[in-house]
């Protein structure tokens, strides 16, 4: 989507002339120059409606915002003459309002997405869904591919089920899922109304959901793996996605979705959904009752199920003092720990994650319930990490959101540039689900990924299926 460079551009060139506008005799006498801040701000601000919240275009905007909020008594008494400017022979308020904004300027335009960041309309339809059960509203996103239809797809093109983050939901992965789709699977994305944020509505609007309960997920990412409160939260998370997960299935099973009952379907989910998975994984009874279900795509699982809170509670003899002390400690936070019972995956699962789990400080802390879920002697699972990838980069934001994957980046030099990261992606998940199916499917092959064979990879010590390391070298 580089045509946001264009009004990139524009907004820069109207904030730029009055700056050099005393060097420039022809420019000092002309008194509309007073608006071009004005215009380039409107601008700006235009820039939400037509391409959403741009991250990469908030210094650009602050600094437009920050030079209206100096000028407006000129805009407000109408005294342009008094604006016409001559050089005074000083130049630190011109060289400190360049140089601001040429960076507001660089950030916007380097970090400019490299793909379109609208949703996909082609191939694609919605199916709302309503869970009685729960009084929830699902909304389904399909992509299929130009010659599937009711009879065909389920024999000819296997179904992914993708749960997407809480936090970027569907549109996270749009391209993901239609890279997927060209790839040769039929891809069933969702949005639960009221939860996702932002969820899509059946006519492609986005839906946020209250400012409270979007607080309430922003501190469980931050802190669900530290203290009880938000652990507790991340636990009711999981538990939403695993409802979200087995509503689906029966939905699909019943026809709900417009697809034939599918032979064969690969669950890929990501943080709450992907902890959800492992442990649907491990139940047994899931396992006995789904027997379509090949593999499952676990993308950087928090597994807060299996952090529990510490308690250390005062001796029965203790002093009044260390009683108190201890009712003091107790008002604040309490911390976790993943001391809870590993989830065991009895289906193939695969475990991507940033290339941070190769840090030690991160595999006994953040990574520490996902490793040791790995190393159980009876855990079907693998573990791959793709040099450089941060922990969001295994969806759209790389292409989408650079600037957000910078902040979450990985600890090497990327293998993947920003934009090939949805195809590499798209690759390795259709890899492993090439690896897992039972029976070879006409147009499921395995993909050229692009990565060496310095791309960390572990098996679990349950893993019985020949030539994993064909995911990532086919």
């Amino acid at each position: 989507m580089k045509e946001i460079m264009l009004p990139e551009l524009v907004i820069v060139f109207l904030l730029l002339l009055p700056v050099i506008r005393p060097f420039i005799e022809g420019l000092r006498t002309q008194e509309g120059l007073v608006w071009f801040p004005l215009i380039a701000l409107l601008i700006c601000i235009g820039l939400l409606p037509a391409y959403g919240f741009r991250p990469e275009c908030v210094p650009l905007f602050v600094y437009a915002l920050v030079v209206n909020i100096r000028k407006l008594h000129t805009l407000i008494l109408n005294r342009n003459r008094a604006y016409i400017a001559s050089y005074d022979g000083n130049l630190v308020p011109i060289l400190l309002s360049l140089l601001f904004l040429s960076l507001g300027a660089g950030v916007a335009l380097y970090f400019a997405p490299s793909v379109d960041t609208a949703l996909l309309n082609e191939g694609v339809r919605s199916v709302r869904l309503i869970d009685g059960a729960r009084n929830a509203t699902i909304v389904a996103r399909v992509y299929e591919t130009p010659d599937a239809n009711v009879a065909q797809t389920a024999e000819a093109h296997p179904v992914i089920l993708m749960a997407p983050p809480a936090l970027g939901s569907a549109p996270s992965v749009d391209r993901l899922c239609g890279q997927l789709r060209d790839n040769g699977f039929t891809v069933i994305s969702y949005s639960r109304l009221g939860f996702d944020a932002p969820a899509v509505s059946e006519d492609g609007k986005l839906r946020y959901p209250a400012f409270g309960d979007l607080v309430g997920l922003f501190h469980t990412l931050i802190s669900g793996t530290d203290t009880e409160k938000a652990n507790q939260r991340g636990k009711l998370i999981e538990e939403g996605r695993r409802q979200d997960i087995e509503f689906l299935l029966s939905s699909i099973r019943a026809g709900g979705l417009g697809l034939a009952s599918p032979g064969s379907i690969i669950l890929a989910a990501y943080d709450a959904g992907a902890s959800a998975l492992i442990m649907l994984a491990a139940s047994p009874a899931f396992v006995a009752a789904h027997p379509e279900i090949k593999g499952v795509i676990a993308v950087e699982s928090p597994l807060w199920s299996v952090y529990q809170t510490e308690t250390k509670a005062a001796p029965e003899n203790a002093s009044w003092w260390t009683r108190l002390l201890d009712n003091l400690a107790n008002l604040w936070p309490k911390p976790v720990r993943a001391t809870g019972e590993l989830p065991r995956p009895a289906i193939p699962t695969l475990f991507l994650v940033s290339d941070k789990v190769t840090n030690q400080k991160e595999r006994n802390g953040r990574y520490s319930p996902v490793v040791r879920s790995l190393r159980l002697p009876s855990s079907m699972a693998l573990l791959i990490a793709v040099e450089g990838a941060g922990t969001l980069d295994y969806a759209d934001y790389p292409a989408k959101y650079p600037l957000y994957s910078l902040f979450f980046s990985g600890r090497s030099r990327a293998a993947w540039r920003d934009k090939d990261f949805i195809a590499g992606t798209a690759s390795l998940m259709g890899n492993f689900a090439a690896l897992v199916l039972e029976q070879p499917v006409s147009g499921i092959r395995h993909w050229e990924t692009g990565l060496s064979d310095k791309t960390y990879f572990e098996t679990g010590g349950g893993w019985n299926l020949p030539d994993a390391r064909s995911i990532l070298l086919p």
